[in-house]
């Protein structure tokens, strides 16, 4: 009897990865993609300017002579990384989609 519980269990379990059960298993979309899994140049962008942001950072803590734009130029990459996205976030909370 045992046997039988255990070949339900897993006839179940697979039912319910191949999708057949109804409740198919939702797939989360990757990182450079929206909610819908539609790909995101906005993502993209603040990925580009992160990572832009940390390279000068880098390579202006590595020169001897630091001056200050070496500094407003990486902030204004960090900022770029960031400010952007959350501005997207504002306006598609407070102007929602229209059906």
């Amino acid at each position: 009897m045992p046997e039988n519980k255990d070949i339900k269990s897993d006839e179940k379990a697979q039912a319910h990865q191949t999708g057949a059960m109804g409740n198919s298993p939702k797939i989360a979309p990757g990182f450079l993609k929206d909610a819908e899994g539609n790909p995101s140049s906005m993502r993209l962008m603040s990925v580009i300017a992160l990572f832009t942001s940390i390279c000068f950072g880098w390579m202006t803590l590595q020169n001897n002579s630091t001056n200050q734009y070496d500094v407003y130029i990486t902030t204004a990459f960090l900022i770029s990384a960031f400010a952007p996205k959350a501005l997207q976030k504002f306006i598609e909370n407070y102007y929602p989609k229209k059906i």
